[in-house]
């Protein structure tokens, strides 16, 4: 094995940084790119759809505006705060939290797979609990060794 990579592979610490790096850019572009944005950009309308729809399986039914802007913040804010490391924690536990509410909104309607809403809730899990890694904002901002 090339002595370079070798000693990438050697020092845990690089692999799990570099991990967290991938996992976090590629979930927070998907998200983004394919579910937040179009519906941040909805407006009104568009999030009281969202939000009766997702909460009424949860036997929620005030502020529909609320829940569904809150569903496209966590997809569109949330998921730029992944990518870039900032906030990591906080946007991973509202992209978990509208994941999980997704998922079970097509369990009991039927409608749909909550397939893809699972594997972006356990994704975000992983990033809330490992937290950003070295190679983010959180780490540039908030570190001691200043």
């Amino acid at each position: 094995m090339n002595k370079y990579v070798s000693t990438f592979f050697k020092d845990c610490s690089t692999c799990r940084n570099y991990s967290l790096l991938i996992l976090r850019i590629g979930i927070g572009y998907l998200i983004l790119s394919n579910h937040g944005w179009d519906k941040l950009t909805a407006g009104p309308e568009r999030w009281e759809g969202l939000g009766t729809l997702g909460m009424q399986q949860l036997g929620i039914t005030f502020l529909p505006v609320f829940w569904g802007f809150m569903a496209a913040f966590s997809e569109s804010i949330g998921a730029i705060m992944i990518a870039l490391g900032l906030g990591t924690r906080i946007g991973a536990g509202l992209l978990m939290i509208t994941m999980l509410v997704g998922a079970n909104m097509h369990i009991t309607t039927g409608k749909g797979s909550p397939e893809m809403a699972l594997v972006y809730a356990f994704a975000s899990a992983a990033i809330m609990i490992a937290g950003a890694g070295d190679y983010s904002l959180d780490k540039l901002l908030c570190s001691k060794d200043k």
